[in-house]
């Protein structure tokens, strides 16, 4: 009886399969196979999925996490001043990224601000400054999908041509000197322009220079 069973169920689902592959986007046979499409081993699913046989989870979960880092991978090494995406933040520091997606379980320790229980408008701006979700030239300047530099450019700096990052606004701006002045203990050991240094360093007064400068430029 279970073998009679077994039998039925394959003949199911390779009946839907077969539906998958006569072009009904609605069969979750169909669907199945279109996210398999990508994968590494994508046609070794597709072809566990015609055979009903199980499939390898450990190595689908792998492939996964291979396909999901790809924006990652697409952003690693980019020049934040000339790309006009935002990929490049995930690789440079901003967010809780390690080892260069080399070890996927790798453990990391969050900033101790990160780990306050601060206001909703405080960690909005963090959040906001991670993320590239502020008001700085380097964001905003490319509404409209703006290809010209100059729309990028510091308008607070009148004497040089920078682009109005996340990087030049924690460590050059003249609009945030008054902020470097006031928070001077958060760069005593922070090399000039290692952006990662800065937000990951275990100062929990980090998130009040981060949540003044977004306030600033919006």
């Amino acid at each position: 009886m279970v073998d009679s069973n077994s039998n039925t169920l394959r003949d199911i689902m390779k009946a839907d399969i077969s539906l998958g592959n006569s072009g009904a986007s609605t069969c979750w046979t169909r669907q199945m196979k279109d996210a398999f499409g990508d994968l590494q081993n994508g046609t070794v699913y597709r072809s566990d999925l015609l055979q009903c046989r199980k499939l390898n989870i450990s190595n689908l979960r792998k492939d996964l996490r291979f396909r999901h880092q790809a924006v990652w991978r697409e952003a690693h090494g980019q020049d934040p001043c000339s790309c006009l995406k935002s990929l490049w933040l995930i690789t440079t520091g901003l967010l809780c990224l390690r080892d260069r997606f080399s070890n996927a379980r790798a453990p990391f320790v969050l900033p101790e601000y990160l780990e306050m229980v601060l206001s909703k408008s405080v960690m909005r701006n963090v959040a906001r400054f991670r993320i590239r979700g502020h008001g700085l030239k380097c964001e905003i300047g490319l509404y409209g999908r703006s290809q010209d530099r100059s729309a990028r450019v510091c308008n607070l700096c009148e004497n040089g041509n920078y682009i109005q990052d996340e990087k030049h606004v924690i460590f050059s701006c003249i609009g945030t000197e008054h902020l470097r002045h006031q928070f001077i203990h958060l760069f005593d050991n922070i090399s000039e322009g290692d952006i990662k240094g800065f937000v990951f360093q275990h100062n929990s007064e980090v998130y009040k220079f981060i949540c003044a400068a977004v306030d600033l430029f919006d």
